[in-house]
């Protein structure tokens, strides 16, 4: 039996990782999705997200039970090694099966959330075999860049719903119940160049690499370097022996992925070997406070022809000083659970061109006033520096029902079928659970999950022994209701 269930969970998730999906690029998988109800012979909505919303008919005889929407997105954060050839808008992801995990060849793997929807689809083929009530099921777009599935689907699609599981979250044997809001806020300023001065005769390309990199909510706290942070604190070392003139900095990959790798192309009036002595100083002393975290942190320098161009030394200035000033790492911990992160920032991206610098940051808080707190103090950090800013519609806060119903009735289940307690927690991490309950306040809801490591990351791997259980516990509570 549960081979069954995971081979047949493992056909909907590689028909889906053949799918191009990454966030704000998902018409295929839509679309795709859409003939998937349609040839099960159920009525299906696409919106103008793209969002995807069927409904599944009770069994005979359920059709008076509470009507409970099953939900998980459809988009999945796109990351490649370095140097692995990869188009994320074109190729699919090359799947690797092991006996204990499900991984991919260079890539991320997307069982955050493809995992979610395949198990959705497993059950909708199988609805026959088991009892259950009315239910609506709900895929959404653009959960890991902005959200804008959840947020613009229609509410009439929650207000007659009694409960939601959200199939999203990344451990087997954890039932979430409340999540971290979040905002994403955008800098961007324009850049002046000048020619590099003949009085910095030396020209350097840096790379920082082998850092873990991974989820910014979820391993926030786990002290991975932020590559970014860390090359402008190389610049500053280099600084204090020397001058420095900047030409290219690029670093990270997106808002809600610790950014594992930065380069820089510098212009100095050191020679090469002192600019190594300094890069493999600055390497030593970084492992000897994180090196148990980042034991294959790496920063790479070598000569090079000399730029064209390099930055005018006010927009260096202020570039610096304002990564430097940028919080990014755990803000605030929970005083009656220090484990517990309640507040933090991400700075994930930044990308220099001919005419602007741009960088992306994601703060999270388990609290809508802390999103607030940092609005407010990113705001002051963007005016001292002379930055332009954009900030997005703020995600709530998904707050702990104690009383739950549907949260009792899980527990109950998880703990019979598997022989030990389901661990109720709060994540810090956003969900698109935090607008559903915003659209229906007395919606019910709980979010659960198989186990998936290093999310967000080419590192990305799916615990193969949890995806059966998980399916069965779907199963358990929808009978149950």
């Amino acid at each position: 039996m549960i081979e069954k269930i995971l081979d047949g969970v493992l056909e909907e998730f590689s028909k889906l990782a053949a799918i191009p999906r990454p966030s704000k690029h998902e018409e295929q998988v839509s679309n795709y999705l859409k003939k998937f109800f349609e040839k099960c012979g159920l009525e299906v909505l696409q919106d103008k997200f793209k969002n995807i919303i069927a409904e599944v008919p009770a069994s005979r005889g359920k059709e008076n039970s509470p009507l409970t929407i099953l939900q998980a997105h459809m988009d999945m954060v796109c990351v490649a090694e370095d140097g692995y050839n990869f188009n994320p808008t074109n190729d699919p992801i090359k799947l690797i099966c092991g006996e204990k995990y499900l991984e991919a060849e260079g890539t991320s793997l997307g069982a955050d959330d493809g995992i979610g929807v395949a198990e959705i689809l497993y059950l909708v083929k199988n609805r026959d075999s088991f009892a259950h009530g009315r239910l609506r099921i709900i895929f959404t777009t653009d959960e890991e860049a902005g959200m804008s599935g959840a947020i613009g689907i229609d509410e009439k699609f929650f207000t007659d719903a009694t409960y939601l599981i959200n199939c999203d979250s990344e451990k087997f044997g954890e039932l979430v119940a409340g999540s971290a809001g979040n905002v994403h806020i955008d800098f961007w300023r324009e850049l002046h160049y000048v020619r590099p001065d003949t009085k910095l005769p030396t020209s350097m390309e840096i790379k920082i690499g082998g850092l873990r990199g991974g989820h910014s909510g979820e391993e926030i706290a786990s002290g991975r370097v932020n590559a970014i942070k860390l090359a402008v604190a190389l610049l500053r070392a280099i600084m204090r022996y020397g001058k420095v003139r900047l030409s290219k900095f690029s670093g990270g990959r997106a808002f809600n992925v610790i950014p594992n790798s930065a380069e820089l192309v510098i212009t100095t009036d050191l020679n090469p070997v002192a600019v190594k002595k300094i890069c493999a100083e600055v390497e030593r002393r970084t492992k000897n406070v994180y090196g148990a975290t980042e034991p294959d942190m790496k920063i790479e320098a070598q000569a090079i022809k000399r730029p064209v161009k390099v930055l005018h030394s006010k927009d260096y200035e202020l570039l610096t000083n304002f990564i430097a000033l940028m919080h990014s790492g755990v803000y605030l911990v929970s005083p009656e659970n220090p484990a517990q992160v309640l507040a933090s920032a991400n700075l994930g991206m930044v990308r220099m061109d001919d005419k602007l610098v741009e960088l992306k940051v994601l703060p999270r808080a388990n609290a809508d006033e802390l999103v607030e707190e940092f609005i407010e103090g990113f705001n002051q950090a963007a005016q001292l520096c002379s930055f332009e800013i954009k900030i997005s519609t703020p995600s709530p806060a998904w707050n702990f029902n104690p009383d739950s119903r549907l949260l009792k009735l899980a527990e109950e289940i998880f703990t019979e079928q598997n022989n030990y307690a389901p661990e109720i927690k709060t994540i810090h991490a956003g969900l698109e659970t935090s607008f559903f309950a915003k659209k229906n306040p007395a919606l019910d809801i709980i979010s659960i999950g198989t186990t998936n490591e290093n999310i967000h990351s080419p590192n990305e791997r799916l615990h193969l022994e949890t995806v059966a259980p998980h399916v069965k516990f779907i199963v358990g509570m929808l009978e149950k209701i």
